[in-house]
């Protein structure tokens, strides 16, 4: 929690700061030219593996010569720290134009002054933004009726699980079933000798923990004709999800609890691959981080066994086809030092819709993606030797990994764009409270009293 709020004190300092230095509303900026030539600041975490950065930079400039990117890193990964001293750059006023993180980071940025809205560059551009990137990007972009940031990937979450153990042990495991039916299908997996749990489950990712929620139309936060904002944790929706969970390892016994999962330092995906579990709730860079511990880990090698991919568990038979749970991992976007939006607005497009092969390792947004181009990323692998490992899962496996059979819940059940502010403080709330419920330190209902009156305090705050 000392993390979450050092976060957002410096997220209130940048945005006083951009607010305090008195800038103009954002316009699109001068187009490059041969007699007006740009250059971009691109600061990020990350981009320099595998040389990801100056291969996109190197590829735009062959098509616009007129416009210079410099990169600079501020980390490998975009934690505490290095998010730090990306707020602090922009707060002293330095010139940054181009910027990627996560959807919730992002939005703070666009709440509190650091990120400029992209809509004049998009006009400019003559761009149709929800064509190009669904409901779901513009959604998850969207502040105060304006767009704040180019969709570069989705996420969603699977169940992973061992389908040779499966198999061998006469276990089926649907395409899509209820959490009743996950469960019963887990339980199945106790009866496999040598198994030191039937599942691991990462119950304090709030976004898996509350997903069969989200896809059944549940939403955070509500709001009344009259303009009142409320917490929308006491919706049964929501109570089902959490107890579940709760369920799963307190009652059932069928996954590790919070409390051993910290005391232990467990990995549910290395836990996956070693064999120590049958099944487990992730999201797609599961198979990246399989590459990884197959190819780079000392004595790992090659999965033992084929990997089998299902849905994540819905509340109720009816809602395996309302929607799925895919989310905007991130986006690309324009701090409010940048110099020319335009410009940064063209670049950030030309890394969401093209450069397949080296964009990351989630599926694009763009409508127009090449998927396998895309998952090619997932299939292929260069180890630390430069030994590049191929066809490391079938393609199958690898798109029906990062893809959902619906729409995304945020399609079908839209989020009032007004209320977009809300979620990453509440989802903080929710992160850090949490793990009081599921390690039993206090009942259901007076979890859901004393999370609903801190949230409660959290609207009303930012209001």
């Amino acid at each position: 929690m000392k993390k979450v709020l050092f976060l957002l004190t410096c997220l209130l300092i940048a945005g006083s700061l951009c607010f305090a230095s008195g800038q103009a509303p954002a316009k699109a900026g001068q187009p490059a030219s041969a007699s007006n030539p740009v250059t971009l600041k691109w600061v990020g975490f990350g981009f320099e593996a595998n040389n990801t950065a100056k291969n996109l930079i190197d590829r735009y400039k062959a098509r616009s010569p007129y416009v210079t990117i410099d990169y600079q890193e501020l980390g490998a990964l975009a934690d505490t720290d290095g998010m730090a001293r990306l707020d602090t750059l922009v707060a002293g006023g330095q010139q940054i134009d181009i910027c990627y993180l996560n959807t919730s980071d992002l939005m703070n940025r666009a709440i509190n002054g650091a990120a400029l809205p992209l809509d004049s560059a998009i006009a400019a551009n003559q761009d149709d933004f929800v064509k190009d990137y669904g409901q779901l990007g513009a959604q998850a972009t969207a502040y105060n009726g304006s767009i704040y940031g180019v969709p570069r990937a989705g996420n969603t979450f699977k169940v992973f699980y061992n389908k040779t153990m499966a198999d061998k042990y006469g276990i089926t495991v649907p395409d899509q079933m209820t959490q009743a039916e996950f469960l019963d299908v887990t339980k199945k997996f106790q009866s496999v000798p040598g198994l030191k749990w039937p599942a691991c489950l990462q119950a304090l990712w709030v976004q898996i923990t509350y997903g069969a929620a989200s896809v059944a139309g549940w939403k955070q936060v509500t709001k009344d004709s009259s303009g009142k904002v409320t917490v929308n944790f006491d919706d049964q929706r929501f109570r089902d999800c959490i107890k579940f969970y709760h369920d799963y390892a307190q009652v059932e016994k069928l996954a590790p609890t919070v409390a051993v999962y910290a005391a232990e330092s467990l990995n549910r995906r290395a836990s996956l691959a070693r064999q120590e579990c049958g099944l487990i709730l992730d999201g797609p860079f599961t198979l990246i981080y399989l590459q990884g511990f197959m190819f780079n880990d000392p004595g790992a090698g090659k999965l033992p066994f084929e990997l089998g991919v299902s849905e994540l568990p819905v509340l109720t038979q009816a809602d395996k086809t309302k929607s799925s749970y895919n989310e905007l991992a991130g986006a690309f976007y324009a701090p409010s030092t940048c110099k020319n939006v335009l410009e940064a607005y063209r670049f950030m497009r030309f890394v969401c819709n093209e450069n397949f092969d080296i964009n990351g390792v989630y599926m694009p947004i763009f409508s127009g993606s090449d998927l396998t181009t895309a998952v090619g990323t997932f299939t292929n692998f260069t180890d630390k030797n430069g030994v590049k490992q191929t066809n490391i899962y079938p393609v199958a496996t690898a798109i029906k990994a990062v893809t959902v059979p619906n729409d995304s819940f945020l399609g079908v059940f839209p989020l009032d764009p007004s209320l977009n502010k809300y979620i990453p403080p509440l989802d903080a709330l929710l992160e850090e409270q949490l793990p009081v419920y599921l390690n039993d330190e206090m009942p259901l209902d007076n979890f859901i009293r004393e999370l609903t009156r801190r949230g409660q305090d959290i609207v009303n705050n930012l209001n």
